[in-house]
């Protein structure tokens, strides 16, 4: 019954915490409306293999990450705001969105460009630490292998979910809207960024709560 419990509250806290807007969701959304569904699909799955990864090593030793990691907290805070902030930067000043022209190719491989920016975003352990302390916390001290994939799965099909969400929304957008449309669509999101960005590196200093 544990294992169960562990796969539905990884998979719920996963969908929920993607809904910020974020590197990967903001990239798979980007990626979709260039280069159209099946891109956006394999990209989405790069993106959501991380939350597998860090998902099981929060796991495995929670505690002593949150004791070992507790200092530099500030460090990956500032690391991750300044990341939203260029890319906020990029989505209002740069971006124009527009399909790619019959012939053209990507630079690299989706699912390869999904994990790296997953993989890059340290938050992501931090947040499954808390995940996992905060199911202790309930009693779901979780110590067998079948809990562990459990929950790393978990993480994966929550954050998968929402990916693909975001790409059928994309594929939409694609359709539906002009260039000049969906350039102010990633304006919008890009200022989202900027606000979530400055006010992250703002908090990290103390100068708001």
């Amino acid at each position: 019954m544990d294992t169960l419990l562990f796969f539905f509250s990884a998979a719920l806290a996963s969908f929920i915490g993607s809904l910020q807007a974020g590197v990967v969701n903001t990239a798979v959304l980007a990626h979709t409306v260039k280069w159209g569904r099946v891109a956006g699909r394999r990209m989405a799955v790069g993106g959501s293999i991380p939350e597998f990864i860090y998902a099981g090593v929060a796991f495995l030793g929670a505690g002593w990450l949150v004791e070992a990691l507790g200092i530099g907290a500030t460090g990956i805070t500032l690391v991750v705001s300044t990341i939203l902030l260029l890319l906020g930067v990029y989505f209002v000043f740069v971006y124009k969105p527009k399909v790619a022209a019959p012939g053209e190719d990507k630079l690299a491989g989706d699912l390869r460009r999904g994990l790296v920016l997953g993989m890059a975003n340290p938050q992501l352990l931090l947040f499954w630490c808390g995940v996992k302390l905060m199911l202790v916390s309930f009693g779901m001290r979780g110590e067998s292998t079948a809990d562990l994939f459990a929950f790393a799965a978990g993480a994966f099909v929550g954050a998968i979910i929402l990916l693909m969400i975001l790409v059928r929304l994309g594929v939409k957008a694609q359709e539906r809207m002009s260039p000049n449309g969906l350039q102010r669509l990633f304006r919008s999101i890009g200022l989202v960024l900027l606000v979530s960005g400055l006010y992250g590196l703002l908090r990290a200093q103390g100068w708001v709560p």
